[in-house]
């Protein structure tokens, strides 16, 4: 008799073990979905985060690229005013100088005839 009822508390035993080990792998298996969600949750947040900064930022640069662009033009514009300037220098030095050389091969022509 003494046989059967260790035998008795021994099956209970493995019965009690076998529901603890249910239990506590129904409950990871909880606390694993909890934590998967919170991942997921995290994630969808930092994403939408992410999404908002990058959209933001876009836009700055771009207003900062447009700022920049219209600096350029302007300064480009001037440079154009100035390269003008510098030819129209250049073209007034050009006809007064051939202007001057026209002038001084005709005296030396003269002088040249009035020698002859």
């Amino acid at each position: 008799m003494r046989f059967a009822e260790e035998m008795r508390n021994l099956a209970q035993e493995i019965s009690n073990s076998f529901d603890a080990r249910v239990a506590r792998v129904a409950a990871l298996k909880q606390d694993t979905a909890a934590m998967l969600k919170g991942f997921r949750d995290d994630f969808s947040r930092k994403a939408a985060e992410l999404k908002r900064f990058l959209s933001n930022a876009e836009a700055s640069r771009m207003k900062d690229f447009r700022t920049m662009h219209q600096g350029i033009m302007a300064r480009q514009e001037e440079r154009n005013r100035e390269v003008a300037g510098m030819l129209g220098g250049f073209r007034r030095q050009c006809e007064a100088a051939a202007s001057h050389w026209r002038s001084m091969a005709a005296t030396m022509a003269k002088r040249r005839a009035s020698a002859a």
